[in-house]
């Protein structure tokens, strides 16, 4: 086999293995299905004293090992001060807190990407430009799992997109069914994504 050949079918077994290794695992293909990639969520109002400025990511252990009748919010808390462990034999979660946003607000995690041992999750964060006539705060907890995984080390970068809209499905809902409620008229915003990263190992 001459030289020309070689290299030939080297460099298409090389793409063929970098296509494998990166791979969109999960997609929102369109409204509907949007708040279906999280596999978890929770609501939390400022009302109840609770507030996030800063949106936060974190590795954990599988929802099962959740206390009964804990909040996700609450074991995320309670995760921060202990690191969690996972071994090959457990599913690893990831838990994203949005920051603090108004009742119209809605996100939703648009797309899960894995290439080697790396994970890209892109949240779209979308804000209301209408007028407001009745507001409250919130921030949503979002859980999302990944599997079980073989041990080594992983990472994750989490972004969030920003949009801005002025139009719900159903006007008159507004936050009282946040999570099928979903933006129609959505368009790119003017800031910056956000980027959050986070590691982990499963030994």
């Amino acid at each position: 086999m001459n030289l020309p050949r070689i290299l030939l079918i080297w460099a298409a077994t090389s793409a063929m293995l970098l296509a494998q290794e990166s791979t969109t695992l999960k997609v929102v293909k369109d409204r509907a299905e949007r708040g279906t990639l999280s596999d978890q969520r929770q609501l939390v109002r400022g009302d109840t004293g609770k507030w996030n400025d800063a949106a936060t990511l974190q590795h954990a252990p599988p929802l099962a090992q959740k206390p009964q009748g804990m909040s996700l919010d609450d074991w995320s808390e309670q995760l921060m001060e202990n690191k969690p462990q996972t071994t090959a034999i457990d599913d690893n979660w990831l838990i994203f807190r949005t920051r603090q946003l108004d009742d119209n607000d809605r996100v939703w995690v648009e797309k899960i990407e894995r290439s080697g041992n790396e994970f890209t999750i892109t949240m779209h964060e979308a804000i209301w430009q209408g007028n407001y006539f009745k507001t409250f705060t919130w921030y949503e907890v979002t859980a999302v799992n990944l599997g079980k995984l073989p041990a080594g080390d992983y990472t994750v970068k989490w972004i969030v997109k920003p949009l801005t809209f002025k139009q719900l499905e159903k006007p008159r809902e507004a936050q009282n069914n946040y999570q099928t409620n979903w933006p129609t008229d959505d368009q790119p915003g003017s800031s910056k994504p956000v980027e959050l990263k986070a590691s982990f190992s499963v030994r």
